[in-house]
């Protein structure tokens, strides 16, 4: 008689989960695993977000203005800043190891039957966990794109939200802005209300339209006006935002996803939580003496809004950036390059990283010890500015390296 022991199977971990890589496989597989555990998604209220940046903010925006009103509210996002569990978020907190164990042994033999992978299984963890902790509201990001990405597989939506068009990820999503928006854009469910950003352009704007008229959508693009650096009118009131300058347009989106939820966005309550609203890794002082500023500016459009918000910083302003391999780095560099005192390239353990010898033609400091580079500069910098800047997994890397020191 075989030994029990031997048989008994080992119970897996957030470690088994980050070590499978994302399948390429289709949505029917993740569509065929929700269906054997009861279709969690179909009893959810859900927000579906996707853009080419602001997501993040978007989503956290929204969160807090239901919040300030009373309402449970999940969150879905990635990549992670913190811990892997913060991609799985109720009012904030995000889920415990040991219930993320739990459902993960519990569903362990969907997601070999279905070869799920990360995204899958954290998607799957997640409907099944807010279903079960009865919660009002549901923000969910996509991954990447829309079209084929793993949350498109949700048809019950109240709103769907198209935060911005950007070149980035071409070689998945296409090099063209038409491209793009059609990927993002193919998350449009029949009869929603979809609503897009203030600076999603005419060209892209036209696809999101074909697409909302297919699926008999109504299109909604926010408009707000700027009346100072951190303050905007929208609807008649005015807001103020912290942090970044250019959570303006993103706080604006998040009004209006508000609104037509059937809130009241013009309530004090509202306006305190735009306010004190923070996204973690945007814009974020993670020390005062010396200033240190982390942002996870990994592309063209969100350097622009980055190099905008950095007019506010005190000088001198020393950048240190490290970007992945499939982003436009060097174009990047020569940007923030030209409104820093002095810019450093850097590496960090990551096997997509872009090393310091792939930055051909940048006339700038190259050191691939990050560690020690900021350390050197926190006790030369007295009244200006350390900006460390680039792959959010850099900057997760970073931010939990300066907080816990």
């Amino acid at each position: 008689m075989a030994n029990s022991k031997s048989i008994k199977k080992d119970k897996k971990d957030v470690s088994y989960v980050m070590a499978r890589k994302n399948r390429r496989h289709g949505l029917l597989p993740m569509r065929r695993a929700l269906n054997e555990i009861g279709n969690p998604d179909k009893d959810l209220k859900i927000i579906h977000f996707a853009g080419t940046n602001g997501k993040g903010s978007t989503v956290n925006y929204v969160k807090d203005i239901l919040r300030s009103n009373g309402k449970k509210v999940a969150t879905f996002t990635s990549p992670h800043l913190i811990t892997h569990y913060d991609r799985i978020r109720i009012n904030d907190r995000y889920i415990t190891e040991n219930s993320f164990n739990i459902y993960l042994n519990k569903y362990s033999d969907i997601i070999d039957k279905y070869d799920l992978g990360m995204f899958e299984i954290d998607l799957l963890i997640a409907l099944s966990f807010f279903k079960d902790r009865k919660v009002d509201y549901v923000l969910l990001e996509t991954g990447l794109g829309g079209r084929l990405d793993y949350t498109n597989i949700l048809d019950n939506k109240l709103v769907e939200v198209i935060t911005s068009i950007g070149m980035d990820h071409m070689d998945i999503l296409g090099d063209t802005v038409q491209q793009i928006a059609f990927e993002k854009a193919s998350i449009i469910k029949d009869r929603t209300t979809v609503i897009i950003g203030s600076k999603i352009n005419e060209k892209a704007k036209r696809i999101i339209k074909i697409q909302a008229n297919k699926h008999k959508a109504n299109l909604i693009q926010t408009k707000y006006r700027k009346t100072s650096r951190y303050s905007f009118m929208y609807g008649g009131e005015e807001y103020e935002v912290s942090g970044a300058s250019y959570q303006k347009r993103n706080a604006a989106l998040a009004l209006e996803v508000a609104k037509n939820l059937g809130f009241d966005i013009k309530s004090d309550k509202v306006k305190k939580a735009i306010k004190n609203s923070m996204w973690l890794g945007r814009f974020e002082e993670v020390k005062s003496k010396p200033r240190i500023i982390v942002d996870g500016a990994h592309n063209i459009e969100a350097i622009k809004a980055l190099i905008e918000a950095m007019h506010d910083l005190p000088r001198p302003i020393i950048t240190i950036f490290a970007s992945l391999k499939d982003k436009k780095g060097i174009e990047m560099v020569n940007m923030l390059k030209e409104v820093s005192d002095e810019i450093i390239i850097t590496e960090f353990e990551n096997e997509r990283i872009r090393h310091i010898e792939e930055y051909d033609g940048c006339d700038c400091i190259k050191d691939k010890d990050y560690k020690k580079i900021i350390e050197e500069k926190a006790l030369s910098v007295n009244d200006g500015t350390i900006l460390i800047a680039g792959s959010l997994y850099f900057i997760s890397i970073v931010r939990d390296m300066l907080i816990n020191e």
